[in-house]
C-alpha cells in the first residue's frame, strides 16, 4: 500500500573512539547510519475476565501515538486493578552508539507519556530499574548521582564530573562503563539496561464504562532505503510492502536530485497483542495512520485500509483479537524535513 530521527551524542563521540572500543562492545555498539525502533504499545493488565475492552482508537504518526479505550465492567461488583504502560527496555550496550535518540532524554518519562481517565489528568506512579545482564544497579546507580536510563547523555555526563577515581574504577567494574584507562575526558557511555514503566490501580465500577487515554511520542529508529533494498522478500514481507508500494519507491528515489541518493525510512512501532488481556476481543478496533506528507509512501500489514486525508489512512475492525504487532513503514526523502505536514 502507498501511503525526528537525530543523532544522539554517543554516536558523534564513536567514531573518535572507534578503535579503542572494538574490542571492548564486541559485536553490540552500532556506529553507522540507522537505529533500531523500540517497541512500546498499549495498556497492560493482569488478565481480568469481568472488563471488556468496549473500543479501541489508535492514532500513529512518525512523532506521536494516541489511543483512547472505552472499558467496561461487565459485573456487578467494582474491579480495582493495576493498569501499567511499560516504556521500552533502553540497553546501553546496544543503543550508546547508535544513531537513536529518545524524544525527551532530559526526563525520566523519555516518551511524554500523559494519561486521562474519562477527561481527567492523571498521575501515574513511574518504576524505574536498572540491570546489567541479570543482576540489579539500580541502588548502586543511584547512590551515585546517575540516571537509570543509559542515553540520558548530559546527565551522566553532569555525574561523572562529580564522581572520584576510586568510585569509578568501582563502577567501571561493575560493568557500567567501558573498562579502559581512566582519563579526564572519561567514556560515559552507560553499558547498562534500564526499564520502567507507568502504573496506576483503576477502579472499574459495577456496569458501567471508563474512558482511558494516554499519548507518547515513540522512540522511532530510520534507516537509508534505496530501491533494491525495498524489493528484498524479506523487507517486504516485514511491512507487507506490495507492488504498488514497491513501484512508488522506484518513483520517489527517481525524483531525487542526487541520482544515487537513498530515501529516509522511519519505522513506527506498536504492540496490539497486550489487549488480549482483556475479557473479549476489541469490539471496534479503529487504526488511524499519517505520514506526515502528501509525497511520503507509507505501509503496514493490514488489509481492506482506506485513504482519509492527504496523509492519513484508515482501518477498522469489529470483534478484533489481536494477532499481529504493528510496524509502520514511513519513507520519505533523505532531504524532507521530519515532522512535516
Amino acid at each position: 500500500m502507498v501511503a525526528k530521527p537525530r543523532f544522539a551524542a554517543a554516536f558523534l563521540r564513536a567514531g573518535l573512539r572507534a578503535g579503542l572500543l572494538a574490542g571492548l562492545l564486541t559485536g553490540t555498539a552500532r556506529a553507522n547510519d540507522s537505529a533500531a525502533e523500540l517497541d512500546a504499545g498499549g495498556l497492560v493488565l493482569r488478565r481480568e475476565p469481568g472488563i471488556a475492552l468496549v473500543s479501541e482508537d489508535l492514532s500513529i504518526a512518525r512523532d506521536r501515538i494516541d489511543v483512547s479505550y472505552l472499558f467496561r465492567n461487565q459485573v456487578q461488583e467494582a474491579r480495582t486493578v493495576r493498569i501499567a504502560f511499560p516504556l521500552p527496555p533502553i540497553d546501553g550496550r546496544e543503543l550508546s552508539f547508535s544513531a537513536l535518540a529518545l524524544p525527551r532524554p532530559d526526563s525520566p518519562n523519555f516518551v511524554g507519556f500523559t494519561v486521562t481517565v474519562d477527561g481527567k489528568p492523571l498521575e501515574p506512579e513511574l518504576e524505574e530499574r536498572a540491570f546489567v545482564g541479570e543482576r540489579e544497579v539500580t541502588d548502586l546507580l543511584r547512590r551515585h548521582g546517575l540516571p537509570l536510563n543509559p542515553l540520558r547523555f548530559e546527565a551522566i555526563s553532569a555525574a561523572a564530573k562529580r564522581i572520584g577515581a576510586p568510585e569509578w574504577a568501582a563502577l567501571v567494574k561493575a560493568g557500567l562503563f567501558p573498562d579502559v584507562p581512566d582519563t579526564p575526558d572519561r567514556m560515559t557511555e552507560g553499558l547498562w539496561r534500564g526499564e520502567a514503566k507507568f502504573h496506576w490501580l483503576q477502579t472499574f465500577p459495577p456496569g458501567q464504562e471508563v474512558r482511558i487515554a494516554h499519548s507518547y511520542a515513540p522512540v522511532t529508529g530510520f534507516h537509508l532505503l534505496e530501491p533494491k533494498a525495498a524489493s528484498r522478500a524479506a523487507y517486504r514481507a516485514t511491512y507487507c510492502l506490495d507492488e504498488a508500494g514497491l513501484a512508488a519507491i522506484r518513483r520517489l528515489h527517481a525524483k531525487a536530485p542526487d541520482p544515487g541518493g537513498t530515501l529516509r525510512a522511519t519505522v513506527v512501532p506498536y504492540i496490539v497483542t497486550t489487549a488480549r488481556n482483556w475479557a473479549a476481543p476489541i469490539g471496534r478496533f479503529t487504526l488511524t495512520v499519517d505520514k506526515g506528507s502528501p509525497e511520503a509512501i507509507v505501509s503496514f500489514c493490514r488489509t481492506d485500509i482506506r485513504k482519509t486525508g492527504p496523509t492519513t489512512f484508515r482501518w477498522e475492525a469489529r470483534d478484533y483479537v489481536p494477532d499481529q504487532d504493528l510496524r509502520v513503514l514511513i519513507v520519505q526523502p533523505a532531504s524532507a524535513t521530519p515532522g512535516t505536514r
